[in-house]
């Protein structure tokens, strides 16, 4: 038998070898999405049935007690000590499409990975990405309220219809001052720490307790160093030891949450029990049955992944912010 060529030598290994294939579609567009996951899964969430609006009926002032002796007589004046703040349910949604013909040529022996449940996948986590989005940001057209709407660097502004210019029960907490967090005014205390009870004691006096501090990875970064720097963790390569091993170990009892969403130099201190993400049972980041496409003369199917949500506070006076920190 003739010796093969070159040629067919690299021909027989092309046909006896194969390409080695991972079965799993892998992310290189999406981003932790911390806010909104802290806000779903940290008893931040509430589900509820429906209405075209949520409303939160506030106290909103109190009445003056009367000393009185024998048959004085009292005050017969009502009072009417409550008032209702409004939020309009906002809506999201993304679609799912996918082609008959992709359909077909994406199943049996030559499937190399469910195409469907990856455009799934792929639509949960834009539909996550835009809500985490506009939930750290400011509230424009239709989308829902943000962190800088409920807990506005100045403490004012209207929110859930009530102007905190003129109802002042309405305003959150709010330190402007700037400051370098890793930089120690007071020797041996971080001025970051100093600022962060600022707020925290700020938010404590109006009877509020803060669960998360949701901030920067600069911020949260210079938090953990200087937490290292005085021993408080220990890192031993990637890992951080200590404090339960969390990646930013917690303040004053206080989750620290940090994401790329946030604005530059802010820290927001969070009361779960003033602060709320409102999910539509009916749209509760779930998908719609899809539909043909044949009506438009078309070969495939629709569905969309759909999210009706809104960010709201009952108690603003609860919330503060951090406006002006410098990380790492």
């Amino acid at each position: 038998m003739a010796p093969q060529t070159t040629s067919e030598v690299w021909d027989s290994r092309w046909s006896s070898t194969r390409r080695t294939i991972d079965p799993k579609v892998i992310d290189n567009i999406f981003e932790p999405y911390n806010v909104i996951n802290a806000l779903r899964k940290r008893g931040m969430q509430m589900v509820d049935g429906g209405g075209k609006e949520i409303q939160v009926i506030l106290e909103s002032s109190s009445g003056t007690a009367e000393a009185f002796d024998k048959y004085d007589p009292l005050s017969k004046s009502p009072r009417d000590p409550f008032e209702s703040a409004f939020y309009k349910r906002r809506y999201y949604a993304i679609p799912i499409v996918l082609s008959d013909t992709e359909d077909w040529e994406n199943s049996g022996a030559e499937q190399i990975f469910s195409l469907l449940s990856a455009l799934g996948d792929n639509a949960m986590n834009s539909l996550l990405k835009t809500i985490n989005e506009d939930a750290c940001g400011s509230q424009s057209g239709k989308k829902m309220l943000g962190l800088q709407d409920l807990i506005a660097d100045a403490g004012t502004g209207t929110v859930g219809g009530i102007n905190s210019g003129t109802s002042t029960f309405w305003q959150n907490q709010s330190d402007t001052t700037t400051k370098t967090f890793l930089a120690q005014t007071t020797t041996n205390i971080f001025d970051g720490v100093e600022e962060f009870n600022t707020v925290m004691d700020s938010v404590r006096k109006q009877g509020g307790r803060t669960d998360a501090i949701i901030t920067t990875y600069s911020i949260a970064g210079a938090y953990r160093t200087a937490l290292t720097s005085q021993g408080y963790v220990e890192l031993n390569g990637t890992k951080l030891n200590g404090l339960n091993g969390q990646e930013f170990p917690g303040f004053m009892g206080a989750e620290i949450v940090a994401d790329n969403d946030i604005s530059g130099g802010k820290a927001y201190f969070v009361d779960k029990r003033s602060h709320q993400l409102r999910v539509m049972k009916n749209a509760n980041f779930k998908k719609t049955p899809f539909v043909s496409l044949q009506s438009n003369g078309q070969l495939g199917q629709l569905s969309y992944m759909v999210a009706g949500v809104q960010q709201i506070t009952n108690n603003r006076r609860r919330l503060g912010v951090h406006t002006n920190l410098t990380g790492i």
